[in-house]
């Protein structure tokens, strides 16, 4: 990184199928101005993403050190993701949202998403301090720095082809050197709520398999547990036994409550009054406030 005033030492990784998107949200990106730009254009040759990422890190010269900043073609850094790269950890793996427990939506994210179009825009998360350890990150968006790669040699699993791939990288790399997975709080806007095809039980099956001696089991942000079915299976029984509990919250709300809500708004109930504020930090002017 060069002085951490822009991106100058990023290379910003992508698999592109749609060419303008990308040129909008990443390439032409006034936060990603210092940057490099790899394109991988799979209008031409439709490979797997984990191919197309392992054929970038088995490509670069590692003389040269950089944070590589893999990105869906649809996602957009609101903020230059450089000063914030130059200050982090460069023996852990980044993304911007991630797991932070086996409990479904236990979440740390605090970003835009919306539809492709830009509709049904709305905050997700609540703010967080520091850089938070997770089980895993999404993949919309992965940061891993040179060294690191080439001290372990990390790769992508190419038997995973666009699902779970962010996930198994970041396990792999905890199970076998230790290595943690952090949120960085750099404020972004994801075009896509995702979605889950028949492929996606199949991969995750797959890594059910992979894992099945790990040292934990991980939660990820699709809601999914990956690791020993035995753990698995202990973790689902917890959570069946946190929702049936849940009265308790319900009983603790009514006196204290705050919430962050899709719409950019904050709300509040202490002793059963009730207030709403708008919350949307630095967000708020991409929500029109």
């Amino acid at each position: 990184m060069a002085d951490g005033s822009d991106c100058s030492g990023c290379v910003f990784v992508a698999v592109v199928r749609d060419h303008d998107m990308y040129a909008r949200l990443v390439k032409g990106n006034p936060s990603n101005a210092g940057g490099e730009f790899v394109a991988f254009d799979n209008l031409a040759e439709n490979l797997s993403v984990t191919a197309r990422y392992n054929s970038f890190l088995d490509s670069w010269d590692y003389s040269r050190e950089a944070w590589f900043v893999f990105v869906h073609e649809d996602y957009e850094f609101l903020e230059p993701v450089g000063p914030l790269l130059a200050k982090a950890d460069r023996k852990s793996i980044y993304g911007t949202c991630g797991a932070r427990s086996t409990h479904p939506g236990d979440d740390i994210v605090w970003a835009l998403n919306s539809n492709r179009d830009g509709t049904n825009l709305g905050v997700y998360g609540r703010p967080f301090r520091g850089q938070p350890t997770v089980l895993t990150s999404d993949c919309n968006c992965l940061m891993v720095h040179s060294s690191l790669v080439r001290e372990f040699g990390l790769r992508f699993d190419e038997k995973l082809t666009f699902d779970l791939y962010a996930e198994d990288f970041e396990i792999g790399a905890f199970e076998r050197f230790g290595i943690a997975t952090r949120i960085l709080g750099v404020a972004n806007h994801h075009y896509s709520f995702g979605n889950i095809a028949p492929r996606f039980f199949v991969q995750r099956r797959y890594l059910m398999d992979k894992y099945r001696d790990a040292s934990r089991v991980y939660g990820t942000t699709t809601k999914q547990l990956i690791g020993p079915l035995t753990l698995v299976l202990a973790a689902k029984r917890a959570n069946r036994r946190r929702r049936r509990f849940g009265w308790l919250r319900r009983i603790g709300r009514f006196f204290w409550y705050r919430k962050y809500s899709r719409d950019g708004y904050m709300r509040l109930r202490v002793l059963g009054f009730r207030a709403r504020f708008r919350a949307a930090g630095k967000y708020a002017e991409h929500m029109g406030f």
